[in-house]
């Protein structure tokens, strides 16, 4: 049998709490990245493509109105970074599917069994499932994604999410730094739109929830480098 079954998830996507079908999956997908990383980065497209386009096509079951998840909002005093961890070019379409397969059907699995799935943030007559609200491109264009006044889930704890703002850089630095025009956009974008914001409450994603190394192993100092956390906070 595949790891994964177009068949199958077609009709299941369309059943009320299809959500409670995907922790075996992501599971299923962590298996395979220890595995081969190869195959998993196979898998996870395959995967993540499909989703994309059942979303597109309506095709997923999700709720019309839910939980007023943005009425939580609380004034801006936190900046949150992070990277996609995948090649740049990442779509915001892309991102919806992921993010939905990612973070919100294992939380109303676990949380909200029986509900539909809803995120309270509408484009163009569709929900959409970012956790971000702005990403930065390689060439240093700095993309909007979430409103302010919209609460993205990206920081693993809820008190966070409601009060920061999420940057994330279109690209994987878990291993590299990232190049001076993606920091010099980051310091810009938050000098002219998060100006209340202290460089004291700025932090990695790493920095909120032990759990991840985003937005990379280099991104705060140790013993033989200086963290680009660092960097970015001399720029802004």
């Amino acid at each position: 049998m595949p790891l994964f079954d177009p068949a199958f998830w077609k009709n299941k996507l369309r059943e009320p709490r299809w959500y409670e079908a995907v922790p075996p999956l992501l599971a299923v997908m962590e298996i395979e990245s220890r595995r081969d990383r190869a195959a998993a980065a196979k898998l996870k497209e395959e995967i993540y493509s499909f989703v994309e386009q059942q979303l597109a096509s309506g095709e997923v079951a999700l709720g019309q109105t839910g939980k007023a998840w943005d009425a939580a909002r609380a004034p801006i005093d936190t900046i949150v970074i992070h990277h996609t961890s995948l090649p740049p070019g990442l779509t915001p379409a892309r991102l919806s599917a992921i993010e939905l397969m990612r973070l919100y059907a294992p939380a109303y699995a676990k949380n909200y069994a029986g509900e539909l799935v809803y995120s309270d943030h509408w484009r163009e007559e569709k929900l959409v499932f970012w956790p971000y609200h702005w990403l930065i491109r390689t060439d240093g264009t700095a993309e909007r994604l979430l409103l302010d006044q919209e609460v993205g889930w990206q920081a693993g704890d809820w008190a966070i999410n409601c009060r920061s703002v999420a940057i994330a850089i279109d690209d994987d630095h878990e291993a590299s730094v990232p190049a001076p025009a993606v920091l010099s956009a980051i310091a810009k974008l938050i000098r002219e739109q998060y100006p209340q914001v202290s460089k004291e409450r700025i932090f990695g994603h790493r920095e909120i929830n032990p759990k991840t190394s985003c937005p990379s192993d280099l991104f705060l100092s140790s013993f033989d480098h200086q963290g680009w956390k660092e960097k970015l906070l001399e720029m802004i």
